[in-house]
């Protein structure tokens, strides 16, 4: 059975259990990197509000052998757990004087992106995009984005600079920077793990990873406070330049992933091949194709002031 025909088999199952008050539909759902991912959306009538259930996992739990019933019955616990049937005031997003407090910016990879980026605003940085979200908060839905799209310029009658001035000021306030050394990151993590689970745990590192700390002494985690699309903070951080110029030193940078970046002080004889070999194993290996920033290495110079791909001027 293909995964679209699984889809509609779900929805027929799902009206006939849920009846004529839902509306149920199969869609397939683009996301960072061109990822595609395939989700049964309901909506109530009372609701303007429709929940995603992804189904590509459990396409794959089925095809290995898993009842389809029983993968019914978890649909329907996710969306009664999630769903409320309320209808959500979008009047706040309607105009631009009350959405731009909570207007946001992100990067993501350019040429991955193309097809999406035809219909959202956007500013090249590199190889590269800025993109813009609107960060959502309510006490019933929890933490949410809408990506703002070239329809919502046209609505809030403004134009990109206006837009990437407006997520500038409030990166600042909302998504302050947070550096630290990797080895502080992973004893934090450690720390959180055994709070949770009291087995071992192990830490994977790329390959040459160790390698680099001994070079250089340290290397650097740069993202925000909430961690989310924290690379980002490339955009705005004056904690990179203070590092570069307390080591007195050019910063290699390492796209971990589209949340945080590493940073490790240009010891003057490590080449580019060696960091862009780390940067693909832990793309090709550790990062959801999803979470990938690129596969190129950037450099900053702490003389210009200004973050590059590794080897171009």
């Amino acid at each position: 059975m293909r995964l679209e025909e699984f889809g509609n088999k779900i929805c027929d199952a799902l009206r006939e259990v849920m009846g004529a008050e839902y509306e149920i539909a199969f869609r397939e759902v683009t996301k960072n990197n061109g990822v595609r991912l395939h989700g049964i959306i309901i909506t109530g009538k009372e609701s303007n509000v429709s929940p995603t259930v992804y189904i590509d996992e459990l396409y794959e739990e089925h095809e290995d052998g898993r009842a389809f019933g029983d993968i019914i019955y978890d649909i329907l616990c996710v969306y009664r757990k999630n769903a409320r049937e309320i209808n959500m005031d979008m009047e706040f997003f309607t105009q631009f004087a009350r959405a731009k407090s909570r207007i946001l910016y992100k990067l993501i990879h350019r040429e991955s992106n193309r097809e999406m980026l035809a219909e959202i605003p956007y500013v090249e940085w590199n190889d590269l995009a800025i993109v813009f979200y609107y960060a959502f908060e309510d006490a019933c839905f929890g933490k949410a984005t809408i990506l703002i799209k070239n329809s919502h310029l046209a609505m809030w009658e403004i134009d990109v600079p206006v837009l990437y001035e407006t997520a500038k000021a409030n990166m600042l306030r909302m998504r302050p920077e947070e550096m630290m050394p990797v080895r502080q990151l992973i004893q934090e993590f450690v720390e959180q793990k055994h709070c949770h689970d009291r087995r071992e745990v192990r830490i994977e590192m790329p390959k040459g990873a160790d390698v680099a700390m001994e070079r250089n002494s340290a290397m650097y985690v740069l993202s925000n406070c909430d961690r989310i699309f924290g690379a980002s903070a490339l955009l705005y951080s004056s904690s990179m330049k203070k590092l570069a110029g307390e080591l007195n030193k050019n910063l290699i940078i390492l796209p971990s992933s589209v949340h945080e970046v590493i940073l490790v002080p240009d010891d003057g004889i490590t080449g580019k091949e060696f960091y862009t070999d780390m940067v693909k194993e832990v793309n090709d290996a550790q990062v959801e194709p999803e979470e990938r920033l690129s596969y190129n290495v950037y450099y900053y110079d702490r003389v210009l002031g200004k973050v590059v791909i590794f080897g171009e001027k």
